[in-house]
């Protein structure tokens, strides 16, 4: 009876592996290229008054990307913040994100525009283009959201 038990177990690993590699390279999905995204995922306010931006790259697509660079203005408050111009150089799996680091020299009127909202966070706009290398392509983006302080992590905005 034992022996029955260990048979009927690897005949259900043997059809699960079976199936599953029977699946192929997206899950079966049509393979579609999507516009990316960005958007900030945290911001450090530096000592020096940098802002140290971690940046989510979202590839909505099916299929991998190679992301090249993105080059983006950001406001907050409405408020021209500066520009960025980063060089991703990821490939990001299909329906899939990473984290790149930028810094930002913002202008004064978005630090004052921050120090003005200290305990209640702020808007912010990130609008431009990433630039994917395979496929070549680049493609418009236009991201808005919020910021807001992290407690207990002076500086910090999530």
């Amino acid at each position: 009876m034992n022996l029955s038990r260990v048979a009927k177990f690897a005949f259900a690993i043997a059809l699960t592996s079976l199936v599953a590699a029977c699946g192929g390279g997206t899950g079966g999905l049509p393979k579609r290229i999507n516009p990316p995204s960005a958007s900030v995922q945290q911001m450090r306010v530096l000592p020096d008054g940098r802002w140290e931006l971690e940046l989510r790259v979202q590839n909505y697509s099916t299929v991998p990307m190679t992301f090249g660079t993105i080059e983006a203005q950001m406001q907050v408050q409405e408020i021209n913040a500066g520009s960025l111009y980063v060089p991703v150089n990821l490939e990001i799996p299909g329906q899939n994100a990473d984290v790149v680091h930028a810094t930002v020299s913002p202008t004064s009127g978005a630090r004052e525009a921050l120090k003005a909202a200290p305990g209640s966070g702020v808007a912010y706009k990130l609008t431009g283009s990433i630039q994917i290398t395979a496929p070549d392509k680049r493609f418009n983006f236009d991201h808005a959201s919020r910021l807001d302080p992290v407690p207990g992590v002076p500086n910090t905005y999530r």
